[in-house]
């Protein structure tokens, strides 16, 4: 066990408190956030996202890794919305956990919020219907999470995603699209996990040299 696994330790009893208070809604996570690629240290209720201990960090926390973390914030709430296979909503909120200073992990309470969302879908109907509906409602407008449970199906996620955007399938990819993918890839923090390159070009069905290649051309492109 790494020092930063030993000192997360000490945070699973809070993580069994909050699960006990929140109830069965509300997954818990804790991440350490120097062990990317099997980040979960700690989890209760993952039957939201069905993720388990030792599963990697998702895009989100990837990209939020790679732009880098103020260090003036202590938490993060109703910040993003995650989608899963099983077509929920997902709120979240993250504690960011110091060591000296240092960011080293990261505290998630992720909330089904599927239920409330179809309630609310109903009371707009009802408004709609009694002529007392608002149109200039606000909704939170909130970053897109795709909770993944291995490097390679973060890949396949990702770029499925870019495929669907651009309304072809993968395998319909020019070489103008696969550099796309590698720029999407990149941005989601992909590239911060063992094994990344790889499952690029897997994915992508391309060389390992092509994606180091792309993938320097949008490193110095980007600065």
């Amino acid at each position: 066990m790494d020092n930063h696994t030993q000192y997360l330790q000490q945070y699973i009893p809070f993580i069994d408190f909050l699960a006990e208070v929140l109830g069965k809604n509300s997954e818990i996570v804790l991440h350490n956030l120097k062990d990317l690629d099997s980040s979960i240290v700690a989890i209760r209720n993952n039957h939201i996202t069905k993720r388990q201990v030792g599963d990697p960090a998702t895009d989100y926390v990837l990209r939020m890794i790679q732009q880098g973390i103020d260090d003036n914030k202590d938490f993060s709430t109703n910040y993003r919305d995650i989608s899963n296979r099983n077509n929920q909503k997902v709120k979240s909120a993250s504690l960011y956990l110091r060591n000296k200073g240092e960011i080293v992990g990261m505290i998630c309470v992720n909330t089904d919020v599927t239920l409330f969302e179809e309630i609310e879908k109903s009371v707009d109907a009802l408004e709609l219907l009694l002529g007392t509906y608002q149109n200039n409602k606000e909704r939170n407008k909130a970053s897109k999470e795709t909770v993944s449970r291995s490097v390679e199906e973060m890949a396949d996620n990702i770029v499925m995603e870019l495929a669907i955007k651009k309304g072809i399938s993968i395998n319909q990819f020019k070489q103008d699209d696969k550099y796309d993918a590698i720029e999407k890839l990149f941005d989601n923090g992909f590239f911060l996990l063992k094994g990344a390159v790889p499952e690029a070009s897997r994915v992508l069905k391309i060389s390992e040299p092509t994606v180091y290649r792309y993938l320097q051309n949008v490193k110095s492109y980007q600065e």
